[in-house]
This record gives structure tokens, C-alpha cells and sequence, in this order.
């Protein structure tokens, strides 16, 4: 079998009698095939497999978890995991199986998660004397004792079922060792195979396969850091036990008892519970964030306003997602493992038993992101570094096969947040593989109107947010600067002319962009004087773009005219000056446009929209980023709006844009430490990652608030790329001392590793690990060097 008809020589496969309409909204299916394996020397080569499933599915080989996927994806590229499953194969009877969650096509399920038309397996074996690829002969089982917890079952009181996974478990004694060589499968059914193909007619596959573009991600067994509280038959000391030791706890017959297990920082993993008899016993896990103030209800049909404060204070109540467990009859041992990771920093289980008792034996953790190499390593004093290690460990639980807003709610990957989580990867690590997975992403959502979708993959067809289609355009600025890849930047200028030929066809007779397609949500930011009560959609604007007042909000053209920008530079980059100076032009008329209706009477002041007397931060923020205004005057109004907390602000993601607007107008050593308060604030809470915002008590994880890494390693130590790309790069150092007294640090950087150190009223120190030009700056002096391995340079 050559590489390129593999695909075609093993069939996908699925349950007969299968009906999408009955999902509501997922349902897990088993698959098996058994066979015989000599065991000989001569067999002890590399045993490959490629596989695949619609929507997700998880693989053993003789009971032992070998594979997790497929990677996320969306209709247009489906992708397969390769596994070697020779090390776990055993001479004579052997048997693979997978469990495979297929989400509904019709009915609402996971809104990350892409489901095809037809579900189904696929599984192709690499070799000719392993004939287990995917067929009739396969055995296959509808899992109805695990219920997707339908949305009926939600609790709305945590907002919208974004993610659809959590179960609702009674478990079968018919299915105990179902992935194991010796189980009796002969009630169950042979597979049918899974197919669009109509005899004579040119139809191809739904699943367009292609290989996995991300490494697979680690599975990294840990266990919970303590016992925050309990209640009922089982002292403190006893879960104490059982954790650290593994000593066994058994719940009595006819007990109700809880136990809030917690770990030092937020994280995202799998959890297992294993223990025996207890037949009739129930339990439920309920996964957190934090406690937070008990709001009198356990749950309710809408949203209601939470209150968050200390983060370890263990005296409120917990809020969140549930798993259900029921110990049925007939089974010695249990264990209950859900089929997705999970996202908490505290977990509480309820158990209670019936007339036997209930021996639970363990709780363990396996955590789980993408596994990204950090080579960036620094040290800025206590409060920077705390800082520092903060914003690793929310981009860290923000990063699995896609990026994440957030892991507890929603783990969906937008087009803003992910290009600022991209660039934060950027000053951490040389591995782009899942930036460039995400922008193909993007690339392949351009939709008829020239946008991309905002929030891609997607299982949903859900709302969209116009502006963040222009976030696009900075992704792929970021990765020119860092990677200078000219392939990567032609392949997606297409879709950079259409996003801007679409804002282009919004601008109004004034010269303005002015409403967008009705059924979109034009959000720019969480504030909390642009929420309109019950209005979702009508909030998170400024006030100015409603049709009943200015009908066009200022910001959005400052934000088109600065991606205009970022556009012709990948134009200049990719020898495109023509188109450049189109762009440069285009974003020059916009600014004489919001210079000519959008300044203020209020000291110089950009309003929210022409003609009335509404202003915020953002504003001024875009208007100093698109040079809509330069020098002094630019200068001016950043301090001004830094120091006028009247103004509506920006969140903690649009910080980063505040961080970018005082760099640009020279006043960033002036208002570093001013703008870092809301990280010191996040910190007297005791959060271990950063908040999605500071106006909804929400998610306590949030990649877009992780902005420090960007100021610590191009601010603090001066690290940036002075030219696009790796070959022939030119890394400068421009130091801000001024900002803290002494810091080191290994920074990588597109040219190599460095090194910038400094002690209080001493010299700068620059080293690196290979032959690489530097351009340091410090003192008032700049020398250009070109750093041999075991030399330093002092400035």
C-alpha cells in the first residue's frame, strides 16, 4: 500500500440503524476488532496506524489509551492521528477499540467541536500483515449508559452550554472490559460501512483527511494538592489520606458526604475516580473556578450577577459544570473517567450511598496542553517575575488543539484573542506549529461577505463580530516580524483584501465605517458603561454606533485604518508597493475623516461617534495606533487618558492596545507601572491566572489577559526583531532600566537565544548561545554586535 491510497483502502465505518435526529445533542459509540499478533522478532518494526473519527474519538490498544482526536478541524480539512501501536501489541490475542463521541449535525452540541454530515471511524493499518483496518468485521456498540447532559439539564445560571460534555453516567455491567482481548462481543453489531458515494456520481468524501499539524498532547499524571473542606462521615485527614498515600476511603452505607479537593493553580486535566461496591451509590462532581458569594440558589433557568473575590477563600460557595456517576449492580470495581479534560482549580464530590458501602481507592489527575517549549526564562524581581509566571499558566490553560479564550466556559479560538495569545508564543518559544494551524484556520472561514468567521472551528453557526476579522491582519503581521515566511504572507493576502474590501463597502458619506450587516455583534470591548441590561448583543459597543444615535462609532474606523497599516507592510514585505500605497492612502483618508467629525469639545479629545459628546480610552488608544494623531499632541492625550479615569477603560486585553499606544507616543516608562495595576489587583485575589475582565465575575482564565509577557520581554528587556524574519534578522535591545533596578534573562528571539542582564548601576550584559547580530541600546548609546558563543557584550 503506497502513502497516497491509504485513505481510500480502509472505509469508514458506523452503527447500523443509526439516526442523526435522536442525538440530544451527543452520543457515545464503542468499536472493537480483535486479532492474533506472533510476537516474533522479525515483527519488531514500527506498527502505524492512521486514524479518525466524526466528531472525537479516544483509541486503546489492549485497554491502554494510545491515542486522543482527531485534532480540532474544520470541513475542509479533516484530520488523522498516526500512532506506532507496536509497544503495546502482545503475542496472540490482542484487540483495538475506540470510543467515539459523535456530536449532532442537527442538534446544537459542542460549539468547538465540527461535526460532518455523517458520523463515523476510520482506522487504517499501515501494514499488509496487520489487517486490522476499519470494516464489517469491526464490532460496534452503542454506549447508552453515558448521556451527553442535554441542554434541558444545563444550568443556565453559569450562562450558555458552550461546550456540551458534560455526563450523566449508569454504568452497564454488560460493557466492563469492553477494550480488553478477552470480552464477549457477541451481542454486539458488525460495523456498516459509512459512505456519501452515489454509483456513477462525482461526489468525494466529507472527510477531505490530512495529517494531524500540531504534536499530540501530553497526558502528565498529577494529583490534587490538598482537602479545601468536607463534610459528612469522612474526616478531612482520612481525603488527606487518600490522596497522598492512596489509603483507601470507605463511605459507609445509608452516608451523604462531600469533600472540596483543590489544587495550587487553575488547570486544565482529566480526572479519574476509581472504587468498588457501593452498588446504587451516586455521585456528582462539580468542577470550579473559585468560591464565590452563594447567591441562595443551586441553579437557575438565567444567568445571575456573581460575586468573586479572594480566590483562596474557601468560605463561599462553589459554582459549575456537574458530572454524574451511578454504581450499578453486578461490578466489583468502577471507575468513572469523563470523556473530555476538564478545567478547575477546585473540585467538589458528593457521595452518597444507599444499604452498602463505597471503597473509593483513587482520584487522579492527568493534565493536559499543548506542549509548548518554553526557552524564554526571566527574572525581574519578586513582583514582575509573580507576574511573569501568572501569564505562562493562563496562556497554558488557554492552549490545547486550538487556542482558547477561555478553558472553563467556553474553549473556543477567536480571531482577537488568539492574535494576541499567537504573538505572546512568539517571545516564548521558536514553535509556530499551532499559530500556523490557527491561521489557516481562519483563512479557510473567509465567508461570501469577505470576513472570516470570528470564532473558527465551530460547531455552531453562532454570531458574528465583524472587527475581529482585522485582528486576522495583525496575526499575520506578528508572524512576518517574527518568521519573515513571504510563502505564508502571499498565501494570505487574498483574504486581507477581502476583509478590508468589506470595511471599505461599510463606510458611510462621511467617510466613516458605519454600521455593519444587522445579524452581527459589533463587540469591542467589556465595559461596563456600554452593557445594555438584557441586550447581550446591543452591549459591549460604544453607544455612539446605535442607528438612534451617531449610527457609527468612531473606533471602528480607527481600527480599519490601523490594520490598513498592517496591511501595506505584508504588501512592502511581499513586493506588492502598489497595493501598499493603495492602503497607506485608504488609512490616511480615514484619518482626515475622523479628524474632520470626531474631535471633541473636551480638551482635545476624540468622541465616540460625530456629533456627540461621548468619549472613552479606546478611543484615544486607536486614534494614537492609526496616527490618527502624532507627536506631542499624541503624547498628551495618552497621559490624559491614562489619568482621566472618568473615561470608560479597556479590559484587560484591550490593556495590551494601551501598553502599544504608550510606546508609540514615547510616555510608556511613564505609565508602565500606573497600567500594571489591574495585574497587582488580580493578584491580591489570588487568582493563579489571569480574569477574563474585571466587569463580569466570569472566567478566571483568560489568554487574552496575559499581556505582561509581551511588556516584560519587548519593554522591560528591550527584545524585539528590528527585520522580519530569521535569515540575516537583526535582534534589538533596547533595555528599560528605568523600569526595574536588576532582571536577567534567556530570551529567544527569531536570530537565537540571548541573554540581558543587568544589575543596579551596572552595565548591560548581552550573551547568547550562537553567532547572532544584536543592536543594543542602552545609556544613550547604540552598538551594533555580532555575539559569539561565550563572549558578553557590555553597554
Amino acid at each position: 500500500m503506497t502513502s497516497t491510497d491509504w485513505a481510500l483502502s480502509a472505509p469508514w465505518i458506523w452503527v447500523p440503524h443509526y439516526l442523526e435526529e435522536d442525538n440530544q445533542p451527543g452520543r457515545y459509540f464503542l468499536f472493537r476488532k480483535t486479532f492474533q499478533w506472533p510476537g516474533t522478532a522479525r515483527n519488531d518494526h514500527d506498527c502505524l496506524v492512521h486514524v479518525s473519527a466524526d466528531s472525537r474519538y479516544r483509541l486503546f490498544v489492549n485497554g491502554r489509551s494510545v491515542s486522543f482526536g482527531p485534532c480540532k478541524s474544520h470541513p475542509g480539512k479533516w484530520y488523522y492521528e498516526t500512532v506506532d501501536i507496536r509497544p503495546y501489541l502482545v503475542a496472540g490475542a490482542n484487540v483495538v477499540s475506540a470510543r467515539v463521541l459523535r456530536y449532532s449535525s442537527i442538534v446544537a452540541g459542542s460549539s468547538s467541536i465540527v461535526s460532518s454530515p455523517l458520523p463515523g471511524f476510520m482506522l487504517s493499518s499501515a501494514r499488509e500483515d496487520l489487517p486490522i483496518s476499519s470494516d464489517v468485521s469491526w464490532k460496534c456498540w452503542e454506549q447508552k449508559s453515558v448521556q451527553v447532559i442535554p441542554h434541558a439539564g444545563w444550568n443556565f445560571l453559569l450562562g450558555p452550554p458552550f461546550m456540551a460534555n458534560n455526563e450523566r453516567v449508569e454504568e452497564d455491567p454488560a460493557l466492563r472490559g469492553w477494550h480488553d482481548a478477552g470480552y464477549d462481543d457477541s451481542a454486539w453489531e458488525s460495523a456498516v460501512v459509512q459512505s456519501n458515494a452515489v454509483k456513477m456520481m462525482p461526489i468525494v468524501s466529507h472527510w477531505q483527511l490530512s495529517p494531524r499539524p500540531i504534536p499530540p498532547l501530553p497526558e502528565i499524571p498529577c494529583r490534587f494538592d490538598g482537602v479545601a473542606k468536607s463534610s459528612g462521615a469522612i474526616a478531612a485527614e482520612d481525603w488527606e489520606a487518600l490522596l497522598s498515600a492512596g489509603q483507601p476511603v470507605v463511605v459507609p452505607a445509608g452516608e451523604s458526604v462531600t469533600v472540596d479537593l483543590s489544587v495550587d493553580s487553575l488547570m486544565t486535566a482529566f480526572i479519574n475516580l476509581a472504587f468498588s461496591g457501593g452498588s446504587g451509590a451516586r455521585l456528582t462532581v462539580l468542577y470550579a473556578e473559585c468560591y464565590e458569594k452563594d447567591l441562595g440558589v443551586d441553579t437557575a433557568p438565567f444567568p445571575m450577577p456573581r460575586t468573586k473575590a479572594n480566590r483562596a477563600d474557601v468560605s463561599g460557595r462553589l459554582y459549575g459544570p456537574r458530572d454524574y456517576y451511578t454504581v450499578t449492580a453486578g461490578q466489583g470495581t468502577h471507575s468513572f473517567e469523563p470523556f473530555w479534560f476538564r478545567c478547575f482549580r477546585y473540585v467538589q464530590i458528593k457521595i452518597t450511598t444507599t444499604d452498602q458501602p463505597l471503597t473509593l481507592s483513587r482520584i487522579s489527575l492527568r493534565e493536559t496542553s499543548y506542549p509548548l517549549e518554553i526557552k524564554t526564562k526571566i527574572q525581574a524581581g519578586d513582583e514582575l517575575t509573580k507576574i511573569w509566571d501568572i501569564s505562562l499558566h493562563t496562556l497554558k490553560n488557554c492552549r490545547h488543539e486550538t487556542f482558547e479564550d477561555c478553558p472553563f466556559y467556553e474553549q473556543n479560538q477567536f480571531a482577537s484573542d488568539s492574535r494576541l495569545q499567537m504573538l505572546f508564543g512568539y517571545q516564548l518559544s521558536p514553535d509556530d506549529c499551532l499559530a500556523r494551524k490557527t491561521m489557516e484556520e481562519f483563512h479557510a472561514s473567509r465567508t461570501a461577505d469577505g470576513l472570516i468567521i470570528a470564532q473558527y472551528p465551530t460547531g455552531l453557526p453562532l454570531k458574528q463580530i465583524p472587527q475581529f476579522s482585522l485582528y486576522f491582519i495583525l496575526m499575520v503581521h506578528d508572524h512576518m516580524r517574527y518568521f519573515g515566511d513571504p510563502t505564508l504572507v502571499r498565501r494570505y493576502l487574498g483574504t486581507v483584501d477581502s476583509i478590508l474590501d468589506h470595511f471599505s463597502q461599510r463606510l458611510d458619506r462621511r467617510g466613516l465605517v458605519g454600521q455593519f450587516a444587522p445579524n452581527t455583534w459589533p463587540f469591542i470591548d467589556w465595559v461596563k458603561e456600554w452593557l445594555v441590561p438584557g441586550q447581550i448583543f446591543q452591549s459591549c459597543m460604544p453607544p455612539a454606533y446605535h442607528p438612534r444615535s451617531a449610527g457609527a462609532a468612531t473606533i471602528n474606523s480607527l481600527l480599519y485604518a490601523m490594520a490598513l497599516l498592517h496591511a501595506a507592510d505584508l504588501c512592502t514585505f511581499a513586493a506588492r508597493p502598489d497595493t501598499a500605497a493603495e492602503y497607506r492612502a485608504r488609512a490616511a483618508a480615514l484619518r482626515a475623516a475622523v479628524n474632520q467629525h470626531c474631535l471633541g469639545r473636551r480638551d482635545g479629545l476624540y468622541t465616540d461617534g460625530p456629533g456627540v459628546e461621548e468619549y472613552s480610552q479606546h478611543t484615544q488608544i486607536f486614534a494614537i495606533l492609526s496616527e490618527t494623531i502624532t507627536g506631542p499632541d499624541a503624547a498628551s492625550l495618552m497621559r490624559r487618558c491614562v489619568e482621566d479615569t472618568a473615561l470608560p477603560q479597556c479590559s484587560y486585553a484591550m490593556k495590551f492596545y494601551v501598553f502599544r499606544a504608550a510606546e508609540k507616543a514615547g510616555v510608556y516608562a511613564d505609565v508602565f507601572h500606573r497600567l500594571l495595576a489591574p495585574w497587582r489587583a488580580m493578584m491580591a485575589e489570588n487568582l493563579t491566572t489571569w480574569a477574563e475582565d474585571d466587569v463580569n465575575a466570569r472566567s478566571d482564565c483568560h489568554g487574552w489577559s496575559a499581556c505582561p509577557v509581551n511588556e516584560l520581554v519587548t519593554q522591560v528587556f528591550g527584545v524585539t526583531p528590528v527585520t522580519p524574519g530569521v535569515k540575516g534578522v537583526r535582534v534589538r535591545i533596547e533595555p528599560r532600566r528605568e523600569l526595574v533596578a536588576q532582571a536577567e534573562g534567556w530570551l529567544w528571539t527569531p536570530a537565537g537565544e540571548v541573554r540581558v542582564n543587568w544589575e543596579r548601576d551596572g552595565p548591560v550584559e548581552v550573551e547568547a548561545r550562537a553567532q547572532v547580530t544584536v543592536e543594543v541600546v542602552a545609556g544613550g548609546r547604540t552598538a551594533v554586535v555580532e555575539l559569539v558563543p561565550g563572549t558578553v557584550f557590555r553597554v
